[in-house]
């Protein structure tokens, strides 16, 4: 709480005459007040005590090299524009040339202010720029990573801002709206204020070493350094409508390593700058913003006496969790280091265990006015955090306000089986903190999921925020969205995920096939020299498969398949699953589709498991010869994080375990995300028998896979009491957790 805050805020007055008018550089400086007609531009900087919850802005990333001022009217048409050049540093009152006695009395107006536009003022003049052309306006910086390295040629020295003009002494309105410039009252100047935000976000990464690594940093690792892969390089001039999800222009810069580059033997910070980017449901490869880095080390093998040097040492490291980059937004990653990377910048190693915080880069802001004005504020040190099988957290969550607050839940939600999310409310003849999944109806309510949450602030202008949220009972993950609010009427927004001991997760397949199917998938169905789609006719002494590329059905042990998800009606989040295979004609052969289901499941549950029970083991199964071993201490351990396969992975009857063996090892499934995995196995017994426990359990967050009467274990048969059918067959798992550290 020491350390202060610079903020940027600008007030603004503006004027104009009932045809566009633009003028560049034409302005007054002025340490008076205005004269009742004059427009003031008011530039001043704000202190408030700095809290985790906010990063400290300084150098570029506060600057001010010239500010267009546009105003429009009701219809968008531009009717003034005035770049101002030459912004000071501290208290300056820039008067710009036009007069408020010129604006319509007691009309509206929009009045942007854009920082730092690469935007030739040309732009801005012309008589045809209107409010919709703003809108349309972009801006790229190739270089946006580097922004504010002085020592770096052509990269921008400053950041490309925007704000909205409201009337001085008010609190800045939730969307923006339109002002008056003209009262008509010819005695006093209009005075209006903006906040400056950025269109860019920060991220700054920190990496750890851990004890088996030591960062070296000398003469011989000048290749060290850092880039993004898939940097947002393009952005809207001003903040789009729908909340910072710019269609961005990607591209991966060269590796760097200056003055962003921060290193230490035992730790390194990586700063870079990209702009808004949103990759939800999109390729990981194409699309998701990752740091890769190099990191020349020294590293000591476990039960090694001398340290091995390792020139290359190359990770990829996702910056954001909620796969998003937002505006005037500082995302921090912190990472520890304990093992070598990839030995090539194709093949970087992903690592995880990464704790994320995402921050207000420089956001709180107060009223510019006379010395005696009060700043309002409120800051928190988080704004999402985790609870892990506790009900009661009252030490994470800190707040500092200009006033007391008050805590009021805005939703509480899980994600059901079959992805979809869940409402909780307040029950209606509970107590007012007591919340349930009403499955009935208004008049007739049948409340499940009920739990007791309770958010409660301190009874101070500083403090801790108590959160209570019963363990979740249905193995699912509950979120908990509540807002933090002064007697200001500030607002601020918190996210709470509570995690039970055992929870299932479950993510969308598309398609699926095997691997040794010659490269035939969905996606890829036009290679004519290899067309596999079905196998069939297992050979156990040489462990080969017979296949086809036109047939499909009971005849055939597995059929490659493709997922349609539903998202209407009362089978939204299931599926219509299809068979894909060659039809052939006359003439040519093509890519044909039979659905087998018209509401399947092609959902892949997650299942993490943090404790053992007296029925198994909680550990990593043993893999032998790339299969699934049968020993019978293998048979008692359960993952402590394995994924399920999903329908498009379904098979006829297995006649043996080897064959079921063989087929996991084959098996591809693709989410809908573009993920590919192709690392499955057969379950040990005690897997297949905790899948059946989730799968039953009332409410569960995991619909029935396993329907059938029995199921291949890397040990033989495992029998479910309550499937139905003859068939012997398998569901093929994989283990979801960090090879290398087990988690």
């Amino acid at each position: 709480m020491k350390q202060l805050l610079h903020y940027i805020v600008f007030c603004c007055l503006a004027a104009c005459c009932f045809t566009a008018c633009d003028h560049e550089d034409i302005f007054r400086q002025t340490e008076t007040e205005g004269d009742g007609n004059s427009i003031i531009l008011n530039l001043a900087s704000g202190k408030l005590p700095l809290t985790r919850a906010n990063v400290e802005a300084n150098g570029a990333e506060i600057a001010v090299s010239h500010l267009d001022v546009l105003i429009f009217n009701q219809d968008g048409t531009k009717v003034w524009h005035e770049r101002v050049d030459g912004i000071k540093d501290g208290k300056d009152k820039i008067t710009l040339s036009a007069q408020r006695s010129t604006f319509d009395e007691n009309e509206s107006y929009w009045v942007y202010l854009i920082a730092n536009s690469t935007a030739d003022v040309s732009i801005f003049e012309d008589e045809n720029f209107t409010l919709t052309s703003l809108n349309a306006l972009k801006q790229e910086d190739k270089d946006i990573h580097m922004t504010g390295l002085a020592s770096a040629t052509g990269v921008p020295q400053t950041f490309l801002m925007d704000g909205v003009a409201y009337p001085k002494g008010e609190q800045e309105p939730a969307t923006v709206k339109m002002v008056v410039l003209n009262s008509g009252d010819k005695t006093n100047d209009t005075e209006l204020q903006t906040v400056l935000r950025r269109a860019a976000a920060k991220i700054v990464v920190n990496i750890k070493s851990g004890e088996h690594v030591q960062f070296d940093n000398g003469p011989q690792t000048y290749h060290a350094g850092y880039y993004l892969r898939n940097m947002p390089y393009s952005t809207s001039v001003i903040k789009p409508a729908m909340m910072d999800k710019d269609d961005a222009e990607l591209m991966t810069p060269e590796l760097n390593n200056g003055g962003y580059f921060k290193w230490t033997p035992s730790v390194i910070t990586v700063t870079a700058y990209a702009y808004a980017h949103v990759w939800d449901n999109a390729s990981t490869l194409e699309k998701e913003v990752r740091l890769i880095v190099n990191i020349p080390m020294n590293y000591l093998p476990d039960n090694a006496t001398e340290w091995k040097f390792l020139d290359n040492s190359y990770y990829q490291i996702p910056v954001s969790t909620k796969k998003e980059l937002n505006r005037n937004t500082c995302y921090e990653v912190n990472v520890t280091v304990d093992a070598p990377g990839g030995s090539n910048p194709s093949k970087p190693v992903l690592l995880k265990d990464i704790s994320y915080s995402v921050r207000d880069w420089d956001e709180e802001r107060i009223n510019v006015g006379g010395d005696t004005d009060r700043p309002a504020y409120l800051t928190l040190n988080e704004y999402e955090m985790e609870m892990h099988d506790m009900a009661d957290d009252n030490t994470t969550l800190e707040f500092a306000s200009s006033s007391e607050v008050t805590a009021t839940i805005d939703r509480v939600y899980y994600i059901d089986k079959f992805g979809q999310e869940k409402e909780l409310t307040q029950i209606t003849n509970g107590s007012a903190d007591e919340w349930g999944e009403n499955i009935g109806s208004d008049y007739r309510p049948n409340w499940k999921n009920r739990c007791i949450i309770k958010i409660t602030p301190d009874e101070n202008i500083t403090g801790k925020i108590q959160v209570h949220g019963d363990v979740p009972g249905n193995n699912a993950v509950r979120y908990i969205i509540f807002t933090v609010e002064n007697e200001e009427g500030i607002k601020r927004e918190v996210k709470v995920a509570q995690y039970p001991l055992e929870y299932i997760t479950n993510i969308q397949g598309w398609y699926s096939y095997r691997s040794d199917f010659g490269g035939t998938t969905w996606e890829n169905y036009r290679d004519p020299s290899q067309k596999r789609v079905s196998a069939y006719n297992y050979d156990s002494r040489n462990d080969t498969w017979s296949y086809s590329a036109t047939r499909y059905g009971n005849d055939y042990i597995f059929t490659s398949k493709v997922a349609e998800e539903i998202e209407t009606g009362s089978n939204r989040g299931k599926s219509s699953i299809s068979y894909y295979y060659y039809k052939l004609d006359r003439w040519q052969t093509s890519l044909s589709t039979n659905e087998i289901w018209n509401a399947g499941n092609a959902r892949m549950y997650h299942v993490q498991i943090t404790a053992s029970s007296g029925d198994y083991t909680l550990g990593q199964p043993r893999i032998t010869n790339g299969k699934t071993d049968p020993g019978e201490d293998n048979a008692e351990l359960v993952s402590p994080s394995f994924m399920i396969a999903s329908q498009l992975g379904a098979v006829f009857s297995i006649s043996d375990e080897e064959m079921a063996a063989s087929h996991c090892r084959e098996y591809v499934e693709v989410a809908q995300d573009g993920t590919v995995y192709d690392d499955w196995r057969l379950p040990t017994r005690a897997e297949l028998e905790i899948i059946m426990e989730f799968q039953y359990k009332e409410n569960a967050a995991m619909d029935e896979v396993l329907a059938g009467p029995s199921y291949w274990s890397a040990s033989g048969l495992v029998y479910n009491n309550k499937g139905s059918g003859t068939a012997k067959t398998i569901r093929c798992i994989r283990d979801a957790y960090d090879k290398k550290t087990g988690k």
